[in-house]
């Protein structure tokens, strides 16, 4: 049995005790003392500034700072109205979820939004899947995210959940101190979701921690103020008032701005001791680890087979075939499909990627870190086919690279696009081989060799295996007379270019690849014979020998063309880089012209010694294909139309709608079990299950129920709470009774009571049901069952038709009629169990006695 907080208006429940009176008074009480001012939440969105302005250090662009500051805006509006209507749990959780939906597109994905608000089915699907693989892609990309779509979704999301739980804990609950907690949650998610190497400003770190400590003092002295243990000068007398009703043992006189003031003199001493004692430990204790350096990336171009395998493929399987369309092509521009700095004995291939991002690949969105589209030269776009590997050809430095919407892989090529600063490259995880994109980009300024003279090439770190011998003799022979690093370069050159002869054909002389086996063939035979891959390769393992770095490039151009350009698989070339810092990367062509054919097949031996037992030649390498990134069609031989299933999306988004939807059902599917097996009980079973009901869709209406009152003064309360239309004396009948024919409240008489039997209320008809059923002789009847239920109906249609459609809603998902149920059961086992002791005690004292 139970009864709401307020007791009825229009005729006086039996009077309580003093006991209850006292103990509602309490509540009320530790109600007012448990509520902080609505205007906290203004202070808790300027204390928010901070984990934002940290967001923003990742995206750039204004993106991050956006997205977290909406997200921060949407959840101190959530809090304030859970607050304001006391939501219970499941409500708030219902009200972030809509939020999230409703305005997380225009927060963090205006890209896939309509006008840049309206989300869009793209919208949605990235809100779901995103919800999880946010968190990995802001960690795997590199920084600036603000090109790249999905990433921001991660400051939203952590600012509206963090933004709601502080302002719920803070006012309704009236817990500051643990509502800063999720304050500074959010900025620990900003730090460690952060770039690497970023401090912020040590002064606005202060700042904040200053303002931080001071809100601090300030609400623990309005708390203290509003349960009556402090008296503080200059609150308004309703709460002096208030806090004197309640009494207290040690109140005390206080100034806020003392408090205030001396917790901020605190956090000043704490920083005047913290500062020099962090400069004494060294430059290492300023540094900070982020998530990002200790996830690795995701690509790692050694898995992939270098570019320089299919070299053959292309240029003598495919010469007439066009690889390459571009258009505005720059004049003398050259494609690049790939940059390789180490030989492995096989061929040359890629390096480890550097930890702090120049070198290597790294996730990227459209545009390229460090790069801005405003400063880019010109735009051209590209389109290939028959491409083998995930290498993306680029022209000159990149600083924008988008895919083509129209095409169906343009979202996956985009999402698994890779970009290496070093090497000037690209390449995409995604479905591979036939592109199309557009980049806008700049060409490097050309340098005349007069300006690398002067400048020292970059020294070779080594990391070549299986290097063939006599490289370094050969080497050695044609840079006696080299006075600088660029004149030993052009001196390798200029012999191999001019000593060397071209051929691509398939013999004995003339095998593909660059394996160590090949190059020690080539240079110990009698001419240099060749293709672009053998000499590319050559020179660059001669450069090693000299100590100057080196890398191959793998690309196609054509001398003397500009504008659209259809590039084949005879335009495919091979050249070396060599890098000069302070002034950039000087190109050699060493390559024979490829009318520069061998006169003869006559392998004599030169005068370099030759291995005593030499390895049988190896076969001609087959050009080394991907697997394809989607399956053909009709490969199913039980789908024959080839139509593919989406699996993954399917499940993903089914298993979202399940976390989302699955505690909503669970509830509505409990509070419906409930109800059946009140209504199918037996007689005396099913009148008393009619009140409980009744009394647990009050409770879900938001009425605060006590469980130490009888059902009489539970109905007289809610007569005058619960139903508002009810007139004073008694119920008038409702207009859809008056319809219907059937009885209203004030003709209702209860058989089996006698006391108060006149015209009463339909709730106070309900209780008195239960009542007859609980303590009449007759007990209670099938038709009392009947009636009571139809009575119950009737008032949850006429509530049901007095609130909104909304309220309807969160009173049916709430737990507050469950929670009570299970709390009211415990109370009355320890009251049971508080009884049979006394019980066992007063008969133990009684045999005592005797």
């Amino acid at each position: 049995m139970s009864a709401p907080v307020r007791p009825g208006a229009h005729q006086a429940p039996p009077r309580r005790s003093r006991r209850s009176d006292t103990s509602e008074t309490t509540m009320g009480a530790s109600m007012r003392r448990a509520a902080m001012p609505a205007w906290s939440l203004l202070v808790l969105g300027v204390l928010f500034v901070g984990p934002v302005v940290m967001f923003e250090s990742v995206f750039g662009g204004g993106q991050g700072a956006i997205a977290a500051g909406v997200g921060v805006l949407v959840g101190l509006l959530v809090s304030w109205a859970a607050s304001k209507w006391r939501w219970d749990l499941l409500s708030i959780v219902a009200s972030v979820v809509a939020a999230h939906f409703l305005f997380g597109g225009g927060a963090a994905l205006r890209e896939t939004t309509r006008w840049g608000v309206v989300p869009t089915s793209r919208t949605l699907q990235t809100l779901v899947i995103g919800a999880v693989e946010a968190w990995k892609d802001l960690l795997t990309l590199t920084p600036p995210a603000a090109s790249y779509v999905g990433p921001a979704m991660v400051p939203w999301m952590a600012c509206l959940v963090c933004s709601v739980a502080a302002g719920v804990v803070t006012v309704r609950y009236g817990r500051p101190m643990w509502g800063s907690v999720a304050l500074i949650l959010c900025g620990v998610i900003a730090i460690v979701w952060g770039p690497t190497g970023h401090t912020p400003n040590l002064a606005l770190v202060i700042v904040w921690w200053v303002a931080l400590i001071a809100w601090w003092s300030w609400a623990s002295a309005i708390g203290r103020a509003r349960s009556g243990t402090d008296i503080v000068i200059g609150m308004s007398s309703s709460t002096t008032s208030a806090s004197t009703t309640m009494g207290g043992s040690s109140r005390q006189v206080v100034h806020v701005w003392w408090r205030v003031g001396m917790g901020a003199l605190m956090v000043g001493v704490m920083v005047a001791a913290a500062i020099p004692a962090a400069s004494l430990l060294g430059p290492t204790a300023s540094d900070r680890i982020v998530g990002r350096d200790v996830v690795e990336p995701p690509v790692d171009a050694r898995e992939y087979p270098s570019p320089l395998s299919s070299y053959r493929h292309y240029n003598k399987d495919l010469e007439d075939s066009s690889l390459i369309h571009v258009s505005n092509l720059p004049k003398e521009a050259r494609v690049r499909l790939g940059a390789m700095d180490v030989y492995d004995g096989t061929t040359f291939g890629m390096s480890v990627a550097n930890t702090d991002g120049t070198a290597g690949y790294r996730r990227v969105g459209s545009t390229i870190p460090g790069r801005s589209a405003d400063d880019a030269e010109l735009e051209t776009n590209v389109s290939t086919s028959q491409l083998l590997g995930p290498w993306v050809p680029t022209i000159g430095q990149v600083h924008v690279l988008r895919f083509d919407e129209g095409d169906p892989n343009a979202a996956a090529q985009q999402k698994g696009l890779n970009y290496d600063l070093w090497a000037e490259t690209a390449l995409t995880t995604g479905p591979a081989g036939e592109m199309g994109y557009t980049m806008s980009l700049s060409m490097p300024r050309e340098h005349a060799d007069s300006e690398y003279a002067s400048v020292e090439a970059t020294r070779y770190a080594g990391g070549d295996t299986n290097v063939p011998k006599d490289v370094d003799t050969l080497a050695a022979e044609h840079t006696t007379t080299a006075r600088s690093d660029l004149e030993k370069a052009r001196a390798i050159e200029n012999f191999l270019h001019t000593d060397g002869y071209y051929s691509n054909d398939d013999t004995i002389n003339s095998r593909p690849g660059s394996s160590q086996d090949r190059i020690q063939r080539m240079i110990g035979a009698d001419m240099l014979v060749g293709d672009d891959e053998q000499y590319a390769t050559l020179m660059a393992l001669m450069l090693h020998s000299q100590g100057i770095n080196a890398r191959v490039v793998m690309g196609a151009y054509r001398e003397g063309t500009s504008g659209n350009v259809d590039l084949t698989g005879a335009d495919m070339h091979a050249w070396v880089e060599v890098e000069f810092p302070g002034v950039g990367w000087a190109t050699f062509d060493p390559t024979p012209p490829r009318d520069q054919q061998p006169t003869t097949q006559v392998n004599k031996p030169k005068s370099v010694p030759k291995p005593q037992v030499l390895q049988p030649p190896e076969p001609p390498e087959q050009p080394v294909e991907l697997p394809p990134a989607t399956r053909d069609q009709a490969t199913d031989p039980h789908d024959p139309n080839g139509l593919h299933i989406p699996w993954m999306a399917i499940g993903t988004v089914s298993l979202s709608l399940l976390i989302l939807l699955g505690p909503i059902v669970l509830v509505l599917l409990a509070k419906s079990r409930r109800r059946k097996s009140r209504r199918k009980a037996a007689a005396a079973e099913a009148v008393r299950g009619s009140w409980d009901e009744l009394v647990d869709t009050a409770i879900d209406s938001g009425l605060v129920v006590e469980p130490h009152l009888t059902r009489q003064e539970v109905a007289w309360a809610l007569a005058s709470q619960w139903a508002p239309e009810t007139p004073e004396g008694a119920e008038a009948p409702s207009r859809k009774s008056r319809k219907s024919g059937k009885r209203s409240a004030a003709d209702v008489r209860v058989p089996g009571w006698s006391l108060f039997s006149g015209a009463v209320p339909r709730v106070v008809t309900v209780a008195r049901r239960a009542d007859v059923a609980d303590f009449a002789l007759t007990g209670a009847r099938s038709q009392d069952a009947e009636q009571a239920w139809e009575d119950v109906d009737e008032l949850r249609r006429e509530w049901a038709s007095s609130v909104s459609v909304f309220a309807r809603v969160r009173h049916a998902l709430s737990l507050k009629s469950l929670r009570w149920r299970r709390r009211a059961s415990r109370q009355a086992a320890a009251a049971s169990g508080a009884k049979r002791r006394s019980l066992m005690g007063r008969m133990g004292r009684r045999k005592g006695k005797r």
